[in-house]
């Protein structure tokens, strides 16, 4: 990839410190020790069409900062200047602020600079304006890659991780919360791959405790109740292919300890059997819970954790990346027009109330709503065919749906359910407001900076960035 944030200064040691931080974030970086090498190359970026997002600048250079940034902004005032400097006069950071310096920093601390830096930075590459060149390659990679439908530059570099990873054999863990796809990019990994075998996915969360083991590595008849017969588990059925472990987060203690062991000895042995099984399987587990933190109070093994994390993906969710939803509408409702051989069209406005709202359930709560608005449509999508989606509460429909006496919540059960519902919703749709920056979506609360932090993490929500 290509790198969208250049650094300009002399001092080779400070760049050095700065090019190690951004490649731990993953942020390309170009560095230039020349000023005017540094805008010659901001020229050719913007010609070549991939221009530099974010400009790095020392003020105390030969050619001073100030000067350097004016040159910046003329070639291209869309970049975001950041000015450096070991101390800086009121006259100093008035002539930065004069050439159109976004913001000023000082050199004291300057790996806690540099980090705060590679924070904006990370929010200018991941959220920086795309050209249609930009947005179509990253769709069509998107797409070759996942099987997905994006523009945006992180749901590209989710593809270039799969792309990466698929030839490895070691395990993967996907992270992201749920309705994000995790079990499409997989599903992704296994398809990219030159394995021979199937692909098993297999929901942790969904099968009864006592089946688990059952089910992964079968059993034999008569070794529990209600085994009639022998049963292939889940890992011989994958053998030379991928099993994909959904919610490995729900996985009892007991069956953890199992479950390392299949994957340090690459067998397995059957519920009610001696007999060991060899197997050649490719393990892609997936979670919406933060296993670290699972870790440390003790439900999950932390063995287990860096066993299967050898090479982790995460998925952002669907509110930081609003790009996606565009091209994401647009192909269910080309979807859709194919099985019923209709010509619907989805609105522009109808795109942007798409994109103003939170999506606590992301890409499966979007292609519901999608799916109902279609329906319920004549030739045209448009804003009014969503009014009644995002009026009612998800609530009623859950209520609806629900057939059987002993399926009905308790009182307390259904208020707790919505108001973390409510919850997810409300401090989803402030950090969408404050485009991604925790500081700014806790003063649209008026929440107490660290309470809001808290209550995103004990709903499952992302962190977001920190400025």
């Amino acid at each position: 990839m290509k790198p969208r944030v250049i650094a300009i200064d002399d001092d080779e040691m400070f760049l050095t410190a700065t090019q190690t931080l951004f490649n731990e974030k993953s942020i390309p970086l170009a560095t230039f020790t020349n000023p005017e090498k540094a805008l010659r190359a901001i020229k050719q970026g913007k010609v070549e069409r991939s221009p530099f997002r974010m400009a790095i600048v020392d003020f105390d250079m030969p050619i001073k900062g100030h000067e350097v940034i004016r040159s910046i902004k003329k070639i291209d005032p869309s970049i975001h200047t950041v000015v450096l400097s070991a101390s800086l006069s009121k006259e100093e950071s008035s002539l930065c602020t004069q050439a159109g310096a976004d913001h000023i920093y000082l050199k004291q601390k300057s790996k806690g600079v540099i980090l705060l830096i590679s924070e904006v930075a990370s929010l200018k590459v991941k959220r920086g304006v795309l050209s249609n060149e930009e947005r179509e390659a990253n769709n069509d990679w998107i797409k070759k890659i996942l099987g997905l439908r994006g523009y945006s530059s992180t749901l590209a570099n989710v593809a270039n991780e799969v792309d990466k990873y698929s030839l490895a054999g070691e395990n993967v863990l996907i992270t992201g919360q749920s309705g994000v796809g995790k079990e499409q990019v997989a599903r992704s990994i296994h398809i990219n791959s030159k394995r021979s075998g199937n692909f098993i996915p297999i929901n942790c969360g969904a099968i009864s405790k006592d089946l688990v083991e059952s089910e992964l590595f079968g059993h034999t008849k008569g070794s529990f109740s209600g085994a009639t017969g022998n049963k292939t588990g889940k890992f011989v059925a994958a053998n030379f292919g991928t099993i994909f472990l959904d919610e490995i987060g729900e996985m009892p203690l007991d069956l953890q300890v199992k479950l390392l062991r299949v994957l340090q000895e690459r067998e397995v042995v059957p519920v009610g059997s001696n007999t060991t099984t060899k197997i050649d399987v490719r393990v892609v587990a997936a979670t919406n819970r933060d296993l670290m933190a699972e870790v440390k109070k003790g439900n999950f093994r932390e063995d287990l954790y860096y066993r299967l994390n050898i090479l982790p993906i995460h998925i952002p969710p669907l509110s930081e990346r609003k790009e996606d939803i565009e091209p994401i509408a647009k192909f269910i409702v080309e979807e859709k027009n194919r099985e019923t051989k209709q010509n619907k069209e989805i609105t522009s406005d109808a795109v942007e109330l798409l994109k103003n709202y939170a999506w606590p359930g992301n890409i499966r709560e979007l292609g519901g709503k999608i799916r109902k608005a279609y329906t319920l449509a004549d030739q045209i999508i448009d804003r009014s065919s969503f009014s009644d989606q995002f009026a009612e509460s998800d609530m009623t429909t859950v209520l609806n749906e629900i057939e059987h006496p002993e399926d009905f919540p308790t009182y307390e059960e259904f208020v707790d359910k919505v108001r973390n519902h409510l919850e997810r919703v409300y401090l989803e749709k402030a950090m969408v407001l404050a485009n991604g920056k925790r500081a700014e979506a806790a003063r649209l609360t008026k929440l107490p900076y660290t309470t809001y932090i808290h209550k995103r993490k004990t709903l499952g929500l992302t962190s977001g960035q920190a400025i």
